[in-house]
């Protein structure tokens, strides 16, 4: 459409172009250029008659004027069949503006309509059968949604069975772990109107760290160092069956001390018999349960902090430990008490020391 259009918009200089191509004049001479080629040929013939290597130039010219009169021929044939058509250039003009406006529509390049057709035709085909297969997927969906409902019912008897066992372990934890007299509970609330990929329960955590007080969830009223000690009581109960390879505990001892510090140890090391365990403690009780030390430092040089992190073994180990047990004075009985704590929770810890 593009070429037809170019070709009918331009008919008439095409025409004039193509009649003054035939018949150009060559200055004032009115000879045509097939005249004047004629005319060489008839001179070169005579020089060639003296001098016979001549011989492919007159090849050469006899090639263009044969050349010359086929295109000349060829002209005329094309000038004959031209015609001026200002109805067809009107409708190849109609025709090319609705494929740009079609374009424009669908957000695409005039080219890559064809290409778009089938693609709709097709949607179009879907669309009037969308009636029947609505109520096939109509179907689909409620049987899936009734298999869902059965799994969510089993699910839900297997939850409130798991929740008691927690909640019972989680709260005998708690009377070891500082807070006697504590309560922990997993509350559990029904949503059949709102199905989940968790299920049909709302769950939530429920705790009264003291005697007389109500269970409230564990996240508005327990303390850092409540919501500690209640994480490492769940995670030691659930040890087993969690997937987390590293915990890391801060603020797990505070408010605690003594009997309850060695406890919180204890579990500490019990749960790092299936996971790695990271622990940040100012106790030495649970220090001293620890496999390996890492002491964390801050220092100032100028206007810049410092923080540092180093290893501990050794004789470090006890240094470090009786540091936490005796603060800035350290005696010799201060470091009998950390080497016998370190010997005492871990056997392997025991090493010769150079007085």
């Amino acid at each position: 459409l593009e070429a037809e259009h170019a070709r009918l918009a331009n008919g008439s200089g095409i025409l004039e172009a193509g009649q003054r191509l035939l018949h150009r004049p060559e200055g004032e001479d009115p000879a045509t250029a097939g005249n004047l080629l004629g005319a060489c040929q008839h001179d070169l013939a005579d020089m060639q008659r003296a001098d016979p290597s001549l011989a492919g130039v007159a090849e050469l010219l006899d090639s263009a004027v044969i050349q010359l009169q086929e295109a000349g021929t060829e002209l005329r044939r094309y000038l004959d069949g031209l015609e001026l058509d200002p109805e067809r250039l009107a409708e190849v003009e109609q025709r090319l503006a609705t494929i740009q406006d079609l374009a424009r529509k669908h957000h695409c390049k005039p080219e890559e309509l064809p290409d778009l057709l089938p693609r709709m035709q097709q949607a179009l085909t879907d669309l009037e059968g969308a009636g029947m297969r609505a109520g096939a997927l109509t179907r689909k969906v409620e049987d899936a949604l009734a298999h869902y409902r059965k799994l969510a019912s089993e699910l839900g008897r297997s939850r409130h069975e798991a929740a008691r066992e927690l909640g019972q372990a989680v709260t005998e934890s708690m009377q070891t772990l500082g807070m006697e007299g504590g309560r922990f509970q997993v509350a559990i609330e029904l949503d059949a109107e709102t199905p989940s990929a968790t299920g049909l329960e709302r769950i939530e955590f429920v705790v009264s760290a003291n005697p007389g007080q109500p269970l409230k969830p564990l996240a508005r009223v327990a303390s850092g160092g409540e919501l500690s000690r209640i994480s490492l009581a769940i995670q030691v109960i659930t040890a087993r069956n969690s997937r987390i390879p590293t915990l890391i505990f801060d603020e797990v001892d505070v408010g605690i001390g003594g009997r309850v510090a060695e406890i919180v140890g204890q579990l500490l090391r019990s749960l790092a018999a299936h996971r790695q365990v990271i622990c940040v403690t100012h106790l030495p009780q649970v220090a001293a349960l620890g496999e390996h030390h890492l002491q964390v430092s801050k220092r100032s040089e100028s206007d810049t902090t410092i923080s540092e992190i180093r290893e501990l073994s050794g004789d470090q180990r006890v240094d470090e430990l009786a540091r936490m047990l005796g603060g800035i004075e350290i005696t010799g009985q201060t470091l009998s008490h950390a080497r016998e704590m370190l010997e005492r929770s871990a056997p392997e810890a025991r090493q010769p020391r150079q007085e």
